[in-house]
């Protein structure tokens, strides 16, 4: 070919190129503004869509509202405001990461509205993206840098991820816009303490103070700062002010009190409390709960007597009050002091008779006293006033059996286990009673049912077990059944002489009278030189051993003690065994 013609032929081939290139970018660029670029009627069907959505949004219709929403986006993809919305019901509905690709249209397609930024933030934060949480609230507060909530969303920013510093540079901020407060003090000092830096602390409650120099509570918040950062001087000046401004405030006692005892400085501590608990100012209710406190762990001999002083000043401070009388009663029993105890409780009872708790030390007071008469009478009329609390029927029944009145320790020990619910170390103490008395009664049947109920229970009552096994022994019956449980029992408390005694007598029954002598020897040493039983069983068992001589000196000094049978005299006289 001419090369004239190749010429010619890519020149009109350029030519009719350019405005075809031309032309298909006007054509993109048209159909570009036509996305972006709504008809009337797509604006009107987008912004019914919108406000539709909104009201069933306030409805709480949360599914319907997201439909009606998600429609508004079809007609117009970037409409932010729709996108705003469905992320902040994406949120309300826990999808934590769509409402964050949500969040993230809405600022994409509308940049300037800090609202799509705040909400941005709450979802980056739902969504651990805790840089972009930050990040955001700083360019809001760089944006809008007097807006006390960026300010405040900012802060907590910083403290919820842990950047101390920022974060009280950003209380810094609040402070110049609103001013010195306490909450933002108290955040502040927080902060400081978590960087290791409590004398910038100190200086915070010290601005707070400087805007009230008379108000006690700012020192007590400088005290207590002071004193758990180790200012230990500061804090007791502190205190000193606070004594100073208001002599009568007795909170400044019990801070006090408080912190010698944190330094264990004992003495100074109860002097403190003592000094507080003195004020009539401080109600009855708060002293009671503050001594429950400050003694609430094993108390020692020394505590016993301290709680016992203050106790009674809560009762010379309070004299008409009857809650301060009960106290001092408690305290008195707390520390065994039944016989200063038992007429308070008395005096108590007989003013209100519907005071359960006072009858029932009342009961344990005649029990430790060994008042078994009183015992009977007071829980006999508190069994009058509450006949469904099972603990004054058993008092009864003990008081009843101690003064030898078996008729009617049986009757109300019956009567009372009934009442017994979920309480089986009670029901076994019923049981246990009831064994006795039945025995007492010659109910012996009765008597070795109650036992084995008892031991159903509580299979390791060695009291029991000694018991049902010795009269058992008495009776010769079911001997290899005593012998095993005096056995256990001794091996439950095996320097027990009565249970050693027993098990002695066990053997002697079934004609082991040489064993029963190296177990009669055991009882005997430990404790039971004093006791006319082990003593009379000593001398029977040397007896039955052929050593008459000695068994008769056993038997004779049974008879200078007490609880020898009705045999012994005879034994004695006659140089024989009855039994």
């Amino acid at each position: 070919m001419n090369p004239r013609y190749l010429i010619l032929i890519i020149f009109c081939a350029f030519i009719i190129n350019v405005p075809a290139k031309a032309q298909k970018n006007k054509k993109r660029k048209q159909k570009k503004e036509q996305q972006t670029q709504l008809t009337d009627k797509q604006k009107y069907e987008q912004s019914d869509l919108f406000a539709q959505g909104l009201i069933q949004k306030q409805l709480k219709n949360y599914n319907d509202a997201l439909n009606l929403f998600s429609k508004a986006l079809l007609v117009d993809s970037e409409d932010a405001a729709s996108h705003f919305e469905v992320s902040k019901i994406l949120l309300a509905l826990g999808r934590n990461d769509e409402a964050l690709a949500e969040a993230e249209l809405a600022v994409k397609y509308d940049k300037n509205n800090i609202w799509y930024k705040a909400n941005y933030a709450k979802a980056s934060r739902l969504n651990d993206n805790y840089d972009d949480y930050v990040r955001t609230y700083e360019e809001l507060v760089e944006a809008e840098p007097y807006d006390i909530n960026f300010v405040y969303e900012l802060a907590f920013a910083y403290q919820f991820t842990g950047d101390y510093r920022n974060a009280i540079i950003a209380y810094d901020k609040i402070e110049e816009l609103m001013g010195i407060s306490e909450v933002i003090i108290s955040n502040k000092t927080d902060f400081y303490t978590k960087i290791g830096d409590p004398e910038n602390g100190i200086k915070e409650i010290e601005k707070l103070i400087n805007t009230n120099p008379f108000e006690p509570r700012y020192y007590a918040l400088l005290a207590e700062y002071c004193s758990k950062n180790g200012f230990e001087d500061e804090a007791v000046s502190a205190y000193e002010k606070i004594v100073e401004i208001n002599p009568n405030d007795p909170y400044v006692h019990i801070s006090l009190a408080d912190f010698y005892s944190k330094k264990g400085d004992k003495e100074k501590a109860f002097d403190e409390l003592k000094m507080g608990i003195s004020n009539p100012d401080l109600d009855i209710k708060t002293k009671i709960n503050l001594l429950a406190s400050y003694y609430s762990v094993k108390l020692d001999d020394n505590q016993k007597q301290q709680a016992l002083e203050l106790s009674e000043i809560i009762m010379d401070t309070h004299k008409d009050d009857p809650l301060a009388s009960s106290f001092y009663a408690s305290m008195l029993y707390e520390n065994a002091n039944y016989v200063s105890a038992e007429p308070i409780f008395r005096e108590i009872v007989e003013t209100n008779k519907g005071n359960y708790m006072a009858w029932e030390q009342l009961l344990f007071c005649d029990l430790y006293l060994e008042d078994f008469k009183n015992l009977t009478l007071d829980s006999e009329d508190c069994i009058d006033y509450f006949p469904n609390y099972p603990l004054p029927y058993f008092f009864a029944g003990i008081g009843n059996f101690q003064i030898r009145d078996f008729v009617k320790a049986k009757a109300f020990l019956e009567s009372g286990k009934d009442f017994v619910v979920n309480n089986n170390a009670l029901l076994e103490q019923f049981y246990s009673t009831l064994g006795d008395t039945y025995n007492e009664l010659g109910n012996y049947a009765a008597s070795y049912s109650a036992y084995d109920k008892v031991l159903k229970i509580n299979p390791e009552n060695s009291i029991v077990l000694n018991n049902y096994a010795y009269y058992l022994s008495l009776r010769s019956l079911d001997l290899d059944k005593a012998k095993e449980m005096s056995a256990k029992s001794v091996e439950l408390d095996p320097y027990n002489s009565s249970n050693l005694d027993t098990y002695a007598w066990v053997l002697y029954k079934m004609e082991d009278f040489d064993l029963a002598l190296q177990w009669i020897n055991k009882a005997y040493n430990n404790g039971g030189e004093n006791s006319g039983a082990i003593l009379e069983h000593y001398g029977d068992i040397l007896f039955k051993l052929g050593k008459v001589s000695e068994a008769n000196e056993y038997w004779l000094r049974a008879k200078e003690t007490t609880g020898y049978s009705d045999y012994l005299d005879k034994k004695i006289k006659m140089q024989e065994i009855y039994e």
